[in-house]
């Protein structure tokens, strides 16, 4: 079951030096997780995010970051490799 943006997700299964600032079995909304993954993650990470969250929600953050200006390599790679 995919999880849509609305929801919550617990971030121990991601790697822990994404979520440094957070306890080990945080339960954090889908926008945090999908924003510092996408950042920061290494590719099991991403790989995991794409299982638990629902494509279009992905998709929503990816563009919240892209108008920032910020991290074009990063949501390039993002786009081309782990979305297709």
């Amino acid at each position: 079951m995919k999880i849509d943006l609305s929801k919550n997700v617990k971030i121990n299964n991601f790697s822990e030096y994404i979520f440094w600032s957070y306890k080990k079995n945080a339960i954090l909304p889908v926008e945090v997780v999908a924003d510092r993954v996408i950042l920061y993650g290494e590719i099991k990470d991403m790989l995991l995010l794409m299982k638990l969250v629902n494509k279009e929600s992905i998709i929503k953050v990816l563009k919240k970051i892209s108008d920032t200006g910020r991290y074009k390599k990063r949501i390039n790679f993002f786009e081309k490799i782990i979305l297709n």
